[in-house]
Parts: structure tokens; C-alpha cells; sequence
């Protein structure tokens, strides 16, 4: 199906055009296929259409707070690759430059490029277990240091999470801040976005996610704050449709602000991150050996899967269900969001075949 930023437009003009799409997820809701859900279509004005849906068919608030688990990761990116975008860091400098240890062997040949692409090679201690052993981002960081390689640089892709926190050392060596603050203050603050690693004072519902074994509430807010803790880079943050809708609108069309002549990033940066990076490097996906298309922090579907979407388009998901999609082709962002661990992605890819048959209807 070809679509064109007129089509999108024609959606701004015409949003009712999206009310199948809109029913038919209120619909897997209700029957208890989700236990809530969210949908934003939108372009780089912002939303076109939000809606979010809670157990039993209730409304939810555009507000309410979803974990984001790894759509954290091309957050993440952006905010680093503003950094690179200013001088102050080089995407294919060696990361020991900045955080100690890193210079031995194989592992000093490491660059950042490296680490937003998944092909480092350094060992991932954030696995499916890592809840249980609640290792806090220090032993998390000093293993990612001190573990040997699992491949050379470069020679593979490999999904990681762990890694991201050499990233964040980065951000912490070059700005003087933690990681924290400077997402909230060059990226969340300036774009108004509410974007958090611990939902438990940010004013906002947030909803628990199932299928992870805390549905106990004691048990809940201690993961809650162990998660706030680490406040892990590669997939701890909690925000809302309205967030990621903002935030992917700011890619599309970046605005001017405090003297930069775009905000979050240049077109032209933009576009880097979702160029083809890995070249169809293999990797393991879904424990099937394939060769893998990756940006920088994003994946890049429409290369690897029978999905629609021009060849531009980047999309990060999460384990919690969710993903934000950007087609910069025409000008479209799509938010999915909900709660269930390792959800089935049948209703995500639905729903996102459902956007763009909508965008092709007259």
C-alpha cells in the first residue's frame, strides 16, 4: 500500500477515518485480550487522535503513565545523539575515552556507534531474571566492564540492554549531571513531556503491568522502586501516549529552541539514526538466526518484516507491549501502548495495519 504525507494530512482533516481502528482495539480490550490499551496516530504537529482503553472498557486518561520497558532505548539514543550532534561527543570514538576499564583488548575498540546498534558484543546483565537477582546499576555497569566480549565488535548483532549504561556514563562524564536529570532537562522539560524512571510522584495513574508476577501490591511497589533505583537507560522508563506522541512528533517535524536551530535534533541527524546501520549483520531474533537492519537506537521493521511502512521507517518495542513507530516518509508517528509482559504482538501489528489501511481509504 503507497500512502504520502497528503494522506496523512487528509487524516488531521479527517480523523474519523481512524474510528474502525480505534473500536476494533477498544474491542480486543473488552474481551480481555489486553488488559488496557492505548493508541496515538500522529504527525510532526502532534496527535491526531489519542484514545486509551482500561479493563472492562473504562476510559483511561491520554496521561496515564504505561512502563515503557525498552522504547526507553531510542529515548535514550536521542537524548546521546544530542551530544554528537554538538561536538561534544564522537559517535566512533572509543567509549574508554570516557568510562574507565574499557581500554583492555578487544573491548577498546568499542564505540558508541557500537553500543547504539547492538553489535558491542559486551555481555548483557539484564536478562529475564533480573528482577530476581535485583542487581543495582553499579554491578550492572561494573559487569558490563569487567566481563569478557562475546563476539569482536562489529561482527554481529546482538540485543542488549546493559550497554546503554555506557552510554548514560557517557552523558555523566561529558555534562557534569546525572542521566536523569539531563533527560528531563534537554529533552523532556523543553518538549513539555513527563517521561520518568519512577512513576510514584509524577501525579499520573500508572498501571501494572501483568504477566511479571507483581500483581501483589506490596510486591508492586517494591519492584516500582527497585525500578526506579537503577533507573535502567536500556528500559526503565514509565510515560504516557500523549508523551511518546510528543516526543515522536518533535523528530518529525524539530522545532527551534534556546538558540538551537532544532530541537530535539536536525532533520539531517534524524535521519542517521535511521539509516541502515548493520547492512543486514546476523543476529538472533526470536531464536531464529537472521540478517538484521538497525538504526542508531531504532529497528527498522519494514526491512526485516512483511509489515506496511515506507523503507524509512524506525520502531522500537518493549516487553511490556508497547511501540512507538515513526514513518518520517510521510510524516507519520504511531504510539501503541500496553500491559502485559511479552504480549502477544497480534493486536499491535493489527492495529498498525489498520493505521495505514486508513490512511489509504478516500
Amino acid at each position: 500500500m503507497t500512502v504520502s504525507k497528503s494522506d496523512v494530512s487528509a487524516l488531521r482533516r479527517d480523523p474519523a477515518r481512524l474510528d474502525e481502528v480505534f473500536a476494533a482495539l477498544r474491542g480486543r480490550v473488552v474481551a480481555g485480550d489486553l488488559p488496557a490499551a492505548g493508541l496515538a496516530v500522529g504527525d510532526g504537529e502532534g496527535a491526531i487522535r489519542t484514545e486509551a482503553t482500561g479493563e472492562g472498557g473504562r476510559p483511561l486518561s491520554t496521561d496515564t503513565n504505561f512502563f515503557l520497558a525498552s522504547i526507553t532505548k531510542p529515548i535514550i539514543a536521542t537524548a546521546f545523539m544530542e551530544l554528537v550532534e554538538d561536538g561534544a561527543v564522537g559517535l566512533h570514538d572509543p567509549v574508554a575515552r570516557w568510562v574507565p576499564g574499557m581500554d583492555v583488548g578487544d573491548k577498546a575498540r568499542i564505540t558508541p556507534w557500537h553500543v547504539l546498534t547492538h553489535t558491542s558484543g559486551v555481555v548483557d546483565t539484564v536478562d529475564a531474571k533480573f528482577l530476581r537477582r535485583r542487581q543495582s546499576a553499579a554491578q550492572m555497569t561494573r559487569e558490563v566492564i569487567q566481563q569478557p566480549l562475546r563476539f569482536e565488535p562489529g561482527a554481529r548483532w546482538e540485543y542488549n540492554s546493559a550497554s546503554f549504561y555506557l552510554l548514560t556514563a557517557i552523558i555523566e562524564r561529558v555534562t557534569g549531571m546525572t542521566y536523569v536529570r539531563y533527560l528531563a532537562e534537554r529533552l523532556c522539560e523543553p518538549l513539555g513531556i513527563h517521561l520518568t524512571f519512577d512513576p510514584r510522584g509524577a501525579g499520573r495513574k500508572a498501571l501494572l503491568v501483568h504477566g511479571v508476577g507483581v500483581d501483589n501490591g506490596l510486591v508492586r511497589y517494591l519492584v516500582v522502586r527497585y525500578l526506579a533505583g537503577v533507573a535502567l537507560p536500556g528500559g526503565g522508563l514509565f510515560g504516557s501516549l500523549a508523551d511518546l506522541a510528543a516526543f515522536g512528533a518533535a523528530l518529525v517535524m524539530p522545532r527551534p529552541l534556546a538558540g538551537r536551530a532544532a530541537f530535539p535534533l536536525r532533520l539531517e541527524t534524524v535521519a542517521q539514526m535511521g539509516a541502515d546501520q548493520t547492512q543486514g549483520l546476523p543476529g538472533l531474533i526470536d531464536g531464529e538466526e537472521r540478517s538484521v537492519h538497525a538504526g542508531l537506537g531504532w529497528a527498522k521493521p519494514t526491512l526485516m518484516r512483511d509489515v506496511p511502512g515506507s523503507a524509512s521507517v524506525i520502531s522500537h518495542g518493549g516487553a511490556s507491549g508497547g511501540r512507538i513507530w515513526i514513518d518520517p516518509e510521510i510524516g507519520l508517528v504511531f504510539v501503541f501502548l500496553t500491559n502485559r509482559w511479552e504480549a502477544d504482538r497480534g493486536p499491535e501489528i493489527d492495529t498498525i495495519r489498520g493505521v495505514y489501511e486508513a490512511l489509504g481509504r478516500p
